[in-house]
């Protein structure tokens, strides 16, 4: 059986599969760093500091997969999770 894994994993298609979903997967972590580094900019004066989203602990991991349906909804809305948000 362990063999049969390696001659799946030497095969291109599997290859380009697995590296698509780990860059799928990479967007998701930099989109949620970027939300929640923008959460912060807005927000800084009224916690006073650092804070997080009250449910982005609990929904992390489904916003490192659901990332597209967020980004396309706050494009339709304009209102952007990058809003009024300076790039450092």
């Amino acid at each position: 059986m362990n063999a049969s894994l390696k001659n799946r994993i030497k095969n291109p298609l599997i290859r380009a599969l697995l590296l698509g979903l780990m860059l799928y997967l990479l967007i998701g972590v930099v989109f949620c760093a970027g939300s929640l580094y923008c959460y912060n900019v807005r927000n800084w004066d009224t916690f006073g500091g650092f804070s997080l989203p009250p449910l982005f602990a609990i929904c992390f991991f489904s916003d490192i997969i659901l990332w597209p349906v967020y980004l396309w909804a706050n494009l339709i809305n304009g209102l952007g999770v990058f809003g009024n948000c300076p790039l450092p």
